[in-house]
């Protein structure tokens, strides 16, 4: 990227001013800097990103912003909330795996497509082995009710499954 700039003037309105005063970006600390830091930010989120240690990072970075706030909410009320927290865990990489995936789709042949499907497949299913053990550990919500239920068809499943085999 080029060093050169070009004077840019804009009204933006009192709150938007505001909002630029309150951002933080390192090294940036006149109006003008924390403009162009939040314009290098917007492209970097934009881009096509096919590298997948710059899509992990980036969804890292976000969802940091998601669960910050409800860790600080949990410990003030001294309550843990497992479930978002297993998922606000293991979605940055699930995310990752599909931002990848389709920044290279365009080149992907049909064995990459399989592969990118087994990835995000393998992660899906990661996430949910992090969250039925709270289906089964935390049976009194009953918002877990439903996956309680997966869960014992799970284990019925492959009982039998185990039995015909035998």
């Amino acid at each position: 990227m080029t060093t050169k700039t070009v004077p840019f003037s804009a009204r933006i309105s009192i709150e938007d001013a505001e909002f630029i005063s309150t951002l933080s970006y390192e090294g940036a600390h006149t109006p003008s800097d924390k403009l162009r830091a939040l314009l290098a930010e917007t492209r970097n989120k934009r881009a096509n990103f096919d590298n997948f240690a710059a899509n992990l990072a980036q969804m890292t970075e976000w969802l940091q912003q998601l669960s910050r706030p409800l860790l600080v909410r949990q410990q003030q009320l001294q309550l843990r909330t497992e479930g978002i927290n297993r998922v606000l865990d293991a979605l940055p990489e699930l995310l990752a795996i599909l931002q990848t995936a389709a920044a290279r789709s365009p080149q992907l042949n049909i064995r990459e497509l399989q592969e990118a499907e087994g990835q995000t497949m393998q992660q899906v299913l990661n996430i949910l082995s992090l969250l039925l053990p709270l289906a089964v550990t935390q049976p009194q919500q009953t918002t877990q009710q439903g996956v309680i239920k997966l869960a014992e068809l799970i284990t019925q499943h492959h009982a039998a499954t185990q039995g015909a085999q035998q």
